[in-house]
């Protein structure tokens, strides 16, 4: 019962942060917060950060959303000894917004943050999971569906040079979807200046697709499954034959926070990677988590889609993490490569990104080397 009322006290008073938080008509915030004296996380934290003000951070209505709700609702974080208050937002720009009016601590977010990775806002720590569940999607009576297993390594990915050229994708232009088929299509010795955009939002694509409009159309859960279950559609690049990388969702710190509240990190990121574990250790406790959580924001819980998201998003625990191949912020330094390209991040922003990313107090937290991806 506790449980269900935090959940959804987090969904009631999402209108309320928002005003706090920025003006973003599409954003919604909500707030969660931490906090008690208990004996147990005094003994463990001789400092007792309880006494101190909340970290304040925010993460996404999505799937990286349901560690920090989980480990709230659990008390967990007081039982390490720190505050920690929670604001929801429906995307990573708006996160970027409270973060530069100096709102916010940290955030679980999204590929969005790299605009405040370049401009020094905020720094990369840690990463929790990766995404493959978005994708770029025609309908089953496009000629793109005619190629297949042309690029190497990739039998499952469709289209050509010949078919690809002259098509119309929809997508949120100046987002991750965008970057996907830009990625997809370089793959066949095509550029953006070979095919049309449509821009859309997310949910304003899915529909104008469904009715007709555009060739192909580069988007998210839940409409991808709808769109291939529902809508007689097929996938012919999931992310990561699109993009050759790995989308992972990060955690990041304001360098303000870093410098002085660093232990308070450290324990937050020990706290937020135990839940990781967790969910990896118990997949049943992990869909039980999300549908909690999804149910709370108002997002669709059909058993369909969570098994779907559930199995394209793979968690990064602290196994995959000591791996000597894994490294943190790959990802995002390809994603701000392309901004760089197109003009949304100033090219002198770009080493920013690299000199913004830190494994230090991840791998202190942790207790071994988590190495940082150096370019």
């Amino acid at each position: 019962m506790k449980k269900f009322l935090s959940l959804m006290m987090a969904a009631l008073m999402m209108a309320v942060c928002l005003t706090a938080c920025g003006s973003d008509a599409s954003s919604t915030a909500s707030q969660a917060t931490s906090t008690g004296s208990g004996t147990a996380a005094s003994e463990a934290q001789p400092d007792n950060y309880l006494d101190k003000e909340p970290l304040r951070v925010a993460t996404i209505t999505a799937q990286m959303g349901v560690y920090l709700q989980y480990a709230l609702d659990n008390g967990l974080f007081e039982d390490a000894g720190i505050n920690v208050e929670m604001f929801l937002f429906d995307g990573a720009v708006a996160i970027n917004e409270a973060v530069g009016a100096g709102e916010l601590d940290g955030c679980i977010g999204g590929l969005g943050s790299v605009y405040a990775l370049s401009s020094n806002q905020l720094v990369l720590l840690s990463e929790l999971d990766s995404v493959n569940a978005d994708g770029i999607v025609v309908r089953n009576d496009s000629d793109i569906l005619t190629a297949k297993g042309e690029i190497e390594g990739k039998p499952d990915m469709y289209g050509s040079a010949e078919t690809l050229r002259g098509k119309s994708f929809i997508c949120q232009v100046g987002q991750a979807q965008q970057f996907y088929v830009s990625k997809y299509i370089s793959q066949f010795g095509l550029t953006e200046n070979d095919i049309s955009f449509v821009n859309m939002e997310v949910a304003s694509s899915y529909q104008a697709f469904v009715a007709g409009e555009g060739d192909a159309i580069s988007t998210k859960m839940p409409y991808i499954y709808d769109l291939v279950n529902d809508n007689d559609c097929t996938i012919v690049a999931d992310v990561k034959d699109a993009t050759d990388i790995e989308i992972k969702d990060p955690v990041m710190f304001t360098p303000e926070a870093i410098e002085n509240r660093r232990e308070e990190v450290k324990i937050f990121l020990k706290v937020i990677h135990g839940v990781v574990d967790e969910m990896q250790a118990d997949p049943e406790l992990r869909k039980t988590a999300i549908t909690d959580f999804y149910t709370a924001v108002g997002k669709d819980t059909q058993p369909e889609y969570l098994d779907y998201e559930l199995e394209q998003n793979t968690l990064i625990d602290t196994k995959r993490m000591a791996e000597d191949d894994y490294c943190v912020g790959d990802g995002f330094y390809a994603v701000g490569e392309f901004y760089v390209s197109t003009g949304t991040i100033p090219e002198a922003d770009l080493p920013n990104i690299l000199a913004n990313i830190d494994t230090s107090l991840v791998s202190e937290a942790l207790g071994f080397e988590v190495k940082a991806f150096e370019g």
